[in-house]
C-alpha cells in the first residue's frame, strides 16, 4: 500500500457541465395526484482531481457546485384543477467515482468509462412557485449513482481536455417534511443527465 500511494500521480482541474435534470415522483395522497413535471437545465461546476493507481485506472473526486430541478404537477382528485409547482435545489457535491482507461485509440486520444457515486449536501432551496402546496423542506444529504463514457485529448505535456456523459440517479427521497395539509405520503428521487467538459492540469 506505501509503494502505490507513493507511485500515485495526482491531476487537478476544473470541470463544467449543463445538465438537464428530472425526477422520479411516487405518491400515496388522498384528494390530489401528484406526478412529475417535465425537466428542468441546470448546471454543475467545479475543481476536480483524477488520483492515478496505474497507467489505465484512477480515482475520481472533486467538490462540485451542483444545481438540481424539482417540478410536481399537482392536480385535485374531485375537481380536476391542476397546477405546477417547481424548486430549485443547490448541493456542495463531492464525486467518489473509478475511471477506467483504454488505451490509446488516437493520437493523444484515450476513452474512458466512470462509475461510483456522489455525495450531495444541499446548501439552498427556493421556490419557482407562487405557492407552496406540497413541500415545507427537503433533505440536507442525498447520494447519486453515476455512471458514465468520456474521451481526453493530450493537449500538451501536462495539460489534458476531456469530454464526458454521465447519468446520475439519486438513491435517497430528496423530501424531508411536506405540508401539513396534504394528506398521505410523497417520495422524491433526482435524477439528470451531466455534459461534461474539463481540464486538467
Amino acid at each position: 500500500m506505501i509503494t502505490t500511494v507513493s507511485q500515485a500521480q495526482l491531476k487537478l482541474g476544473f470541470q463544467v457541465a449543463p445538465t438537464i435534470s428530472t425526477n422520479r415522483v411516487d405518491s400515496e395522497t388522498l384528494l390530489i395526484n401528484v406526478d412529475n413535471d417535465g425537466t428542468g437545465i441546470n448546471l454543475s461546476l467545479g475543481p476536480i482531481a483524477d488520483i492515478q493507481l496505474t497507467d489505465n485506472y484512477y480515482v475520481s473526486t472533486g467538490l462540485l457546485f451542483t444545481s438540481k430541478r424539482v417540478g410536481f404537477e399537482v392536480t385535485e382528485s374531485i375537481t380536476g384543477n391542476s397546477l405546477s409547482e417547481e424548486y430549485s435545489l443547490q448541493y456542495l457535491q463531492i464525486p467518489a467515482t473509478m475511471k477506467l482507461f483504454t488505451n490509446e485509440i488516437g493520437l493523444d486520444k484515450r476513452i474512458f468509462f466512470q462509475f461510483g457515486g456522489t455525495f450531495d449536501f444541499n446548501i439552498q432551496q427556493e421556490s419557482e412557485s407562487d405557492l407552496n402546496v406540497l413541500v415545507d423542506d427537503f433533505r440536507f444529504f442525498d447520494i447519486s449513482l453515476l455512471a458514465g463514457v468520456g474521451m481526453e485529448y493530450q493537449l500538451g505535456t501536462t495539460t489534458i481536455a476531456y469530454i464526458s456523459i454521465t447519468y446520475h440517479r439519486g438513491l435517497i427521497d430528496a423530501i424531508d417534511e411536506t405540508n401539513i395539509g396534504v394528506i398521505g405520503d410523497i417520495s422524491l428521487n433526482n435524477d439528470y443527465f451531466a455534459l461534461n467538459f474539463g481540464v486538467k492540469f
